[in-house]
């Protein structure tokens, strides 16, 4: 296998751009590499058609193609047709009476665990990012319907969106992989950085790179209707007033202006213990420049206050830095450590504070009603829920004029993206992804090995030695649960108001 990833790289092998026509639509330049077997090609296939690999029949000059690419008539531009029909929707199942977990015997109940990717060549970079992505429920979503009305245009959302798909629903192990090679190749095609090799195998990147990418594909590719720029400018953007004044001349005139980003930064030096305290760093900070009213260099002032947070925020630890005599990117492996739950509030300006406060004390009623609760239970027996996190109605989480955005500065901790090694261009790249079902149960994607966690386990990923390192963090919006009884007024006003009227 890796020797074909080489052949691939040297650009040796005898790979062809061929357009397919399948019933009315076109597929233009899909590569057909006759080094790999034929499977490959039907799985691009099933990628682009949904067309399963047992149903398609490929044809080319009237030759069908068989289990190997012999005699088959391929080259540079041939036109190839696909018949098959796309995958039917399966037959609603018989109904069956409803058999308990706890009236099976031990041997049949078992967790199933989420498919992880397999690494086809130093990829656990894009399998890490990948898993930590599909943990946002909002990009989630967004493939679900990239999925189900994708159209003959094909991109790497598509091909993503596809990814997430099988990874729901996938029953043939082997054709999952195939289709992990597929966005791979894509990827390879698309942003040449990625098809780097060293040393005769393909080379390891740099996940953030690789984050960076995706955020582009998503933010052109997602149709949004809001105010911003883009899909992941309008759930994952960040914005904050930059106020420049002259330290030298308190007469100068200030300049103020907005700067948007999709993440969060946290250098790391060694004053920085926690994540929030790097955070804090960027509030002020100084520069030297020319100054008009001095006519010479003089030290600036810059401060840095947030004024819009995002429905999800992603916090990167600056932990690798440029090593001349090495010639790599180094890591800093300083223990810096994370909260699960996370209050950006001392970040903001003045007048965001403000915006803020209605969506804050509804979380301080509703924690006060909660400890009355557990006060008034105390000492009585309650029967175990086994973690399960009940379901309750929310608040709405974002301002009502602005979708995707965060309306009280109030964060969870959903990924966590960990890099183990000494250099971002080596090593090895996991995901942790918390399971929302349930308290206190994380998910670790180590390319296609899956298991359990704990949230001690996640948080002693903070650094500090050669084990697994965050290096991305992914944060969503927290939501404030309705007081259940604020829920009985909130209906008895409805009444009174309706008998009011009457």
């Amino acid at each position: 296998f890796l020797m074909r990833l080489l052949r691939n790289n040297n650009n040796t092998m005898p790979t062809f751009k061929v357009n397919v026509k399948w019933g009315k639509e076109k597929f233009k330049d899909v590569d057909a590499n006759t080094d790999d077997d034929t499977d490959m090609f039907r799985a691009q296939l099933f990628a682009l058609t949904n067309v399963t690999p047992d149903n398609q029949k490929i044809m080319c000059k009237g030759m069908t193609l068989k289990e190997t690419w012999e005699k088959f008539p391929i080259k540079d531009k041939a036109n190839v047709l696909l018949m098959g029909t796309a995958g039917d929707i399966p037959d609603e199942p018989e109904e069956k009476d409803l058999v308990f977990a706890e009236d099976l015997p031990k041997s049949a109940v078992k967790d199933s665990l989420p498919l992880g990717l397999v690494n086809v060549g130093n990829t656990c970079y894009m399998n890490a990012t990948l898993q930590t992505l599909k943990s946002c429920s909002f990009i989630r979503e967004a493939a679900k319907r990239e999925y189900s009305e994708r159209s003959g245009a094909r991109g790497l959302f598509s091909d993503m969106a596809q990814l997430f798909h099988e990874m729901d629903t996938a029953s043939d192990r082997k054709m999952f992989d195939r289709l992990t090679q597929v966005f791979w190749m894509q990827l390879q095609t698309q942003y040449s950085q990625f098809a780097e090799v060293r040393n005769g195998v393909p080379a390891q990147q740099d996940a953030s790179e690789f984050w960076e990418v995706m955020m582009g594909v998503l933010n052109s590719s997602i149709p949004h209707s809001g105010s911003r720029s883009g899909a992941m400018s309008q759930y994952f953007g960040v914005d904050r007033r930059e106020l420049t004044t002259c330290s030298e001349d308190v007469d100068e005139e200030p300049q103020s202006q907005t700067i948007s980003d999709l993440s969060l930064s946290c250098h790391i030096d060694k004053d920085v213990g926690y994540v929030l305290a790097g955070l804090r760093k960027q509030i002020d900070s100084e520069v030297t420049k020319n100054s008009p009213s001095l006519g010479r260099d003089a030290v600036y002032t810059i401060n840095r206050l947030v004024t819009r947070l995002p429905s999800f925020l992603t916090v990167k630890l600056v932990r690798f830095y440029f090593k001349r005599e090495a010639q790599e990117n180094c890591k800093i492996r300083k223990d810096v450590k994370f909260q699960l739950n996370l209050d950006l509030l001392e970040l903001c300006a003045d007048d965001f504070k403000q915006k803020l406060l209605p969506a804050r004390e509804k979380f301080n009623l509703y924690q006060d009603w909660e400890a009355e609760q557990q006060a008034s239970v105390a000492g009585k027996t309650k029967q175990d829920d086994g973690n399960v996190v009940e379901e309750k109605e929310y608040y709405p989480s974002n301002f009502e004029d602005d979708e995707g955005s965060n309306n009280s500065a109030y964060y969870e901790l959903r990924g966590v993206l960990t890099h183990k090694g000494r250099s971002s261009d080596s090593g090895h790249y996991v995901a942790w992804i918390r399971d929302t079902s349930t308290n206190n149960k994380w998910y670790l994607f180590d390319d296609n090995k899956v298991s359990v966690n704990t949230d001690a386990d996640v948080l002693k990923l903070s650094g500090g030695g050669d084990w697994h390192t965050a290096y991305v963090l992914l944060y969503e919006a927290s939501k404030c649960p309705i007081v259940p009884q604020e829920k009985v007024e909130q209906a008895s006003d409805v009444v009174m108001d309706a008998s009011e009227d009457n």
